[in-house]
């Protein structure tokens, strides 16, 4: 008796082949979307790098938070949903600008939500700066520029002015932004 050679697979064969194919696949891009969909957990010294880097490229993008802080949303293009990350402001949050006559003033009022009153607005412009504030709460007091810098954690409200007032923004720096 003589034997044939198989020249094919099965189809059983190319079942088991095609369901590992598709099992590895499904684990590998499973992965890399719960990689993509990972938002940082913000607080004030994060908050400008981590706000960037989740929404830089997508337009104005807006943050507020209300229930002292505690809760967040995100408006963009006119929806506005819940912030899916974590959200550790601390407690006793103040918000401060500069006026004109180089005097930190308490930002009181940000606006109102379904009567919830606001503690904290920050703004991602679609060129990539921010909104330029001091936050004070019961963690420190940290200074938040404008444009490209990073959040920095300053020992007083003297020292937060210092870096308002000297802050250089150079704009070969950020070229590739606008």
């Amino acid at each position: 008796m003589q034997r044939t050679r198989r020249l094919a697979f099965t189809l059983l064969e190319l079942i088991v082949v095609v369901l590992i194919v598709s099992l590895v696949g499904f684990l590998v891009f499973s992965e890399a979307v719960k990689q993509q969909k990972k938002v940082e957990v913000l607080d004030a010294k994060t908050l400008p790098s981590t706000f960037r880097k989740t929404f830089q490229g997508q337009g104005d993008v807006e943050l507020f938070c209300i229930k002292k802080c505690e809760e967040c949303y995100v408006v963009q293009n006119g929806k506005i949903s819940p912030y899916d990350g974590g959200i550790q402001f601390g407690k006793d949050v103040e918000i401060y600008k500069l006026d004109s006559d180089d005097n930190f003033v308490q930002i009181e009022e940000l606006g109102r939500v379904k009567d919830k009153k606001i503690c904290l607005r920050y703004h991602l412009y679609a060129n990539g700066s921010t909104t330029k504030m001091v936050i004070s709460n019961n963690l420190g007091i940290y200074y938040l520029p404008s444009f490209f810098g990073k959040a920095v954690k300053v020992e007083s409200m003297e020292e937060a002015k210092e870096l308002w007032i000297n802050s250089d923004y150079d704009l070969h720096d950020s070229g590739s932004f606008f």
